[in-house]
């Protein structure tokens, strides 16, 4: 095998090992987006479930959200106030996951149970009211 011949073998192998490499990190790029995907999706799992844990999570506080979210009776000042941060508070939770979810960041199963969950807000009178004073301040409205 003369020189030359070695030469052309050993650009064929580089070649196929560069190759082989390049499909190593494309193996590994995708890995690693997948594992991101995963832990943003659980990460806003858990942010929506905080938060409307938090709008709960004591009988005081269950009870001001089913009189305000199905209107059963009168608010305070006082408790519109608190009701406009909750509202704040859970709309940005879903906000978080819609705009994952454009960027594909976010699996659509998940996404789709926080959309469901945030259907009941967005329903009652108190939220509408809450939007569309909103709305105008630059809320994007899908």
């Amino acid at each position: 095998m003369t020189l030359a011949e070695l030469s052309d073998l050993g650009q064929a192998i580089g070649a196929i090992a560069v190759l082989v490499s390049l499909a190593a990190v494309w193996w590994q790029v995708r890995q690693t987006n997948t594992i991101a995907k995963a832990e943003l999706t659980h990460s806003v799992w858990q942010s929506a479930g905080q938060t409307n844990l938090s709008l709960y999570d004591t009988p005081d506080k269950a009870e001001l959200m089913h009189r305000a979210l199905f209107a059963t009776g009168p608010l305070s000042d006082a408790e519109r106030l608190r009701m406009d941060s909750a509202i704040v508070a859970a709309i940005a939770a879903h906000e978080a996951a819609f705009n994952l979810r454009q960027r594909d960041l976010c699996e659509l199963n998940a996404y789709t149970s926080l959309e469901s969950g945030a259907r009941p807000y967005l329903r009652s009178s108190i939220v509408q009211e809450w939007w569309s004073r909103s709305r105008k301040y630059g809320k994007d409205p899908t």
